[in-house]
């Protein structure tokens, strides 16, 4: 169940906002996270924040409604038995496009202070990429097939039990023999990652053209999966309608204790994230 509810959490931005009080902070949070990748002078800060400022506001007030739309869609597929490995896939790229919302509203104002920085700015930025990258290549250079098997089930189970409460012997046989099938896109992912990174670079390197950098960045932010081989998406595409497989068989083993659980979790998220969204349009009323 992780990922049919998580999964929006994650592609939305959501990771550490899933509750009303952590979602306050989630200025703070884009805050702390800009500055580990750039020093903003005095005006470029000044802009950032209140653009980060106009985005929450806007993102809780227009897009938090749609999460809870979608949700609810998707606790309804699972209580009915109507979910799909099909309709789950479809649920992922609305999801996706969740994301594509959100850059598509900042980046008016993004673009003069991605315009402001300057080269040693960018430097500091493709530094911290680089680093990240490294990091990532670092995790998975010289595992074995089987420690990456088990490195996956450990993060599937751990998953699974965050939003059933527990894990069966059962359920976690489901976990392995889905990992053990699921097509590697470990070597593509990377290598599209890389390729991600330098196509970013370029973008900046040419941040004087605003019409330019406009098209590139949104064709990065937007459009990624174009930078993906046919391979990779294909590979992606039916690793994802997979794993809907395998929650419709994990949802099938549930003890009414683990489907108490799930649904408890899965509820209070949605209240949350309504409040949330009322809270603000009644700021704005």
């Amino acid at each position: 169940m992780k990922k049919s509810v998580l999964l929006l959490v994650l592609l939305l931005g959501l990771t550490a906002c899933s509750t009303k009080l952590s979602y306050h902070f989630i200025d703070w949070a884009i805050g702390w996270e800009q500055e580990d990748y750039v020093t903003l002078d005095d005006a470029q800060q000044e802009a950032f924040d209140a653009l980060i400022e106009k985005f929450v506001l806007w993102h809780q007030s227009k897009e938090l409604s749609h999460y809870v739309v979608q949700l609810t869609e998707i606790e309804t597929l699972i209580k009915t038995n109507t979910l799909t490995p099909l309709l789950w896939a479809e649920h992922v790229d609305i999801a996706k496009r969740h994301w594509f919302r959100l850059f598509e509203f900042a980046l008016p104002e993004l673009l003069p202070i991605i315009q402001s920085l300057n080269d040693v700015q960018v430097k500091q930025i493709l530094a911290k990429l680089r680093q990240d990258e490294q990091e990532l290549v670092k995790e998975f250079a010289g595992k074995s097939q089987q420690q990456l098997q088990q490195e996956a089930d450990e993060n599937l189970q751990g998953q699974f039990k965050d939003w059933l409460g527990s894990v069966s012997t059962e359920q976690k046989a489901l976990i392995h023999q889905y990992n053990q099938q699921r097509l590697s896109t470990l070597d593509m992912w990377l290598e599209y990652r890389h390729e991600w990174l330098r196509q970013f670079e370029v973008a900046l390197g040419q941040r004087a053209d605003r019409v330019l950098l406009t098209e590139r960045l949104t064709f990065l932010m937007t459009q990624p999966d174009e930078l993906k081989s046919e391979k990779h998406r294909t590979f992606l595409r039916k690793n994802t309608e997979s794993f809907g497989t395998l929650m419709l068989t994990i949802n099938s083993s549930l003890s009414e204790k683990q489907s108490k659980h799930f649904y408890k979790k899965l509820n209070k998220l949605i209240q949350d994230l309504t409040e949330l969204n009322q809270e603000a349009l009644e700021k704005e009323s």
